[in-house]
């Protein structure tokens, strides 16, 4: 089973914000960000939503192949699950671009909750990173 930890971005962001040091293994312009583009969420906003609807999906189509009909009522059940997860994303994606100025730009970068096709800027705005070389 895949687990991805997000507390470890979450942790370092409280103790930036506490003391006003950078934590070790992280970049200031990340955590001034305020929401994590590192990783997985370099390729999708929404990776857990889009691995739960992924559940209910193959869910629907296992029972339709055990039972060897094309339709059948578990389909009830995954379509309000889509429709609830495509609700539940709508608002979070509502309330994120009000609260982070550069939300709006990661929409643009990033697929909701699959990877965008290549050739677009990267999803986790390493182009924009300040150069950490010193001019002499």
């Amino acid at each position: 089973m895949l687990t991805v930890d997000t507390s470890g971005y979450q942790e370092a962001k409280k103790e930036y914000q506490k003391t006003a040091k950078v934590p070790q293994n992280f970049d200031q312009e990340d955590l001034d960000r305020g929401f994590n583009t590192i990783g997985i969420w370099a390729y999708s906003r929404h990776p857990n939503f889009a691995a739960e609807q992924s559940v209910w999906v193959v869910l629907y189509a296992w029972s339709c192949w055990i039972t060897q009909t094309y339709y059948n009522w578990t389909g009830i059940g995954a379509v309000a699950y889509l429709i609830l997860f495509q609700a539940s994303t709508w608002f979070t994606e509502l309330l994120s671009a009000r609260k982070y100025p550069e939300y709006k730009e990661y929409q643009q970068r990033v697929g909701k909750f699959l990877p965008k096709l290549p050739g677009g800027p990267p999803g986790d705005f390493r182009d924009k990173k300040r150069s950490k070389t010193v001019d002499k």
